[in-house]
């Protein structure tokens, strides 16, 4: 998409310039198109002035005694002309516009005014005036084409970036979704070793105490990944079923699952839990919970601590540990983000941590200071 954004917002660019040229290049050949024919019947119109005059010919003037000027030169272009004789003085009037005699080629309104000084008083004319009505319709018209070969060119570039789009996508999306697909085989298919490895530890007789230990930490790791990469992958999938949760003692039931995981730290652990009741899914509020006391446990310094407090508007979970820098923590909830990569993990829990916020209308808030531990407080 981001792709598509770019490709999309460079070509609008590029076709609303050409289009402006286009429209700058138009406009001004109009306006070369009316000068030169504007040009051509005032200096026509002046030569026949100065011709009638030097031949003594005497029907020009009369026409202009008897008749308007429009009907007395030969005009197919629907000018109207004005003649002005020394001082700006009106001889024969074709129009009552006001004419400005500083310029000899100038747009006014909707009209296009042109003044040719070529009679030399011939006739006691100093100054032909032409000037042609209407002008704007021919460049409102040109406006309508420029807009329209714009429009024209961006729903075609638009048509073009989608199918574009579509085309380098279609690989890579097969690819996601081939490897969707074995990674949720392959989570599927770890489920039952995992179980089978934590019903085999309890009847594991004659071997040493440590070892044993060790083996069920590492079962109850493997399984809560199993459950994390579940829950990822499952979760937009399924529809939740909701059910009053009682926290304080699904609090309790997940310390005493990681107590073994927290003692092997030698951590300090203090609860302060009040008596909390919440209509949610309980597999969602323990991978929440879960995610929480793993990541205290697992950031935290040997012989630290935790504290964890429910009350009727919050849970939190305070550590002890190395902290979040400042310049990650707005980023830390994001999927495969990690503050610290020193101490393993994929940056998956947070972002679980984020979604169950996000889908049952929690607020998160993460308050850290750097080698002084950090604190996450759940707001119902």
């Amino acid at each position: 998409m981001r792709f598509l954004l770019i490709y999309l917002i460079s070509i609008y660019s590029f076709i609303l310039v050409l289009a402006y040229m286009f429209y700058t290049i138009e406009i001004k050949n109009l306006h070369e198109s009316y000068g030169l024919k504007i040009r051509s019947f005032a200096s026509h119109i002046a030569h026949q002035i100065i011709t009638s005059h030097m031949m003594d010919d005497e029907m020009l003037s009369l026409c202009l005694k008897e008749k308007s000027t429009n009907e007395c030169f030969k005009n197919s272009e629907n000018y109207k002309i004005s003649l002005y004789g020394m001082g700006e003085k009106p001889l024969h009037v074709g129009f009552f516009d006001e004419v400005d005699f500083t310029q000899n080629f100038y747009f006014k309104d909707d009209n296009l005014f042109y003044i040719d000084e070529s009679s030399q008083l011939h006739l006691g004319v100093k100054y032909v005036v032409v000037k042609k009505e209407g002008v704007s319709h021919e460049r409102e018209t040109l406006t309508k084409e420029a807009l329209l070969y714009a429009l024209l060119g961006l729903i075609f570039a638009t048509l073009l970036g989608y199918v574009l789009a579509k085309l380098f996508l279609k690989p890579i999306k097969a690819e996601i979704e081939t490897l969707d697909n074995f990674i949720k085989d392959s989570t599927h298919e770890l489920n039952t070793p995992i179980t089978a490895i934590l019903m085999s530890i309890e009847t594991l007789k004659d071997i040493d105490p440590k070892k044993k230990k060790r083996i069920e930490l590492s079962g109850k790791r493997i399984a809560s990944l199993y459950g994390n990469m579940s829950y990822m992958l499952l979760h937009d999938k399924q529809s939740e079923l909701k059910q009053e949760v009682e926290l304080k003692a699904l609090i309790e039931e997940r310390m005493e699952y990681f107590s073994d995981l927290a003692q092997s730290k030698g951590l300090h652990i203090s609860l302060a839990l009040s008596e909390k009741s919440l209509h949610v899914n309980e597999e969602s509020m323990i991978k929440l919970i879960d995610n929480l006391l793993s990541n205290a446990i697992k950031y935290n310094d040997i012989n630290g601590s935790i504290e964890i407090m429910l009350t009727q508007e919050f849970l939190s979970v305070k550590d002890s540990g190395v902290g979040i820098p400042q310049s990650k923590i707005k980023e830390i909830t994001k999927r495969y983000k990690r503050a610290n990569s020193d101490k393993g993990g994929f940056g998956i829990g947070l972002d679980i941590v984020s979604t169950i916020c996000k889908t049952n209308g929690f607020r998160l808030e993460i308050s850290s200071q750097e080698g002084e531990g950090s604190t996450f407080s759940i707001f119902f």
